[in-house]
């Protein structure tokens, strides 16, 4: 079973920093390859391209789930590919993450009728189910810490425990990624993750919200290794 993540673009006209490496698709990537799915990655930060070309490459790798991550800035930019990947392949399953949408699940699916499911809050054991079930042909209505469609309604599943040991995770599948694109002043950066959650609620920062109001630290081990 394939896997595409798409990382979408800037809409026209906003700011654009210089592309970086989208740290949590390198983490979903890792989960899925660790546990046996093909996966592949379309970067539209890094490598812009029509929407066109999007559909043709879609059309050329026939996954059967395509994956996108969104923030609030680049939400109706991922709502278009969403759109696209459906046109190219009616019957692949379409999922959307971040933290905009973990808050914005219900509406997302509303909004958008080519979208099936929503992932909320920390994505990998819940993408790794979903990826699971569809190649079992199983339903994956029931994976807790998603938002779907179920007949003609929406249901909402409680939310999914967050991992508790995060060296568990594989370091992140950077070698999906186009990686000289992301050369910046001479130097290749790579993000690095130590930590998630935090013991603060700041009216205006969404960790806490997404990652939970504890402090789960990786080991310093792990964390030098990588």
């Amino acid at each position: 079973m394939q896997v595409t993540l798409v990382n979408p673009p800037y809409p026209e006209g906003s700011h654009k920093h210089p592309p970086f490496i989208p740290l949590g698709i390198g983490y979903l990537a890792a989960v899925l390859e660790k546990n046996g799915f093909e996966v592949n990655v379309i970067d539209l930060q890094a490598l812009p391209r029509p929407l066109a070309e999007v559909e043709a490459e879609l059309r050329k790798r026939k996954p059967d789930l395509v994956g996108l991550t969104s923030t609030t800035l680049t939400y109706k930019s991922a709502l278009k590919v969403i759109r696209v990947a459906k046109k190219a392949l009616p019957d692949c399953v379409t999922v959307i993450g971040g933290a905009h949408v973990t808050f914005w699940d219900e509406n997302a699916l509303k909004e958008c009728p080519e979208l099936d499911i929503v992932v909320r809050k920390e994505g990998e054991n819940t993408l790794l189910e979903i990826a699971q079930c569809l190649q079992e042909g199983k339903s994956y209505d029931d994976v807790i810490g998603l938002t779907c469609r179920k007949g003609d309604g929406i249901i909402k599943n409680e939310d999914r425990p967050y991992i508790e040991n995060l060296d568990d995770l594989p370091y992140p599948a950077f070698h999906l990624f186009p990686i000289e694109q992301f050369n910046k002043y001479g130097n290749i950066i790579f993000p690095l993750m130590t930590s998630r959650g935090c013991t603060f609620w700041c009216d205006f920062c969404s960790a806490v919200r997404m990652f939970g109001q504890r402090y789960r630290m990786r080991s310093p081990k792990k964390v030098v290794d990588e």
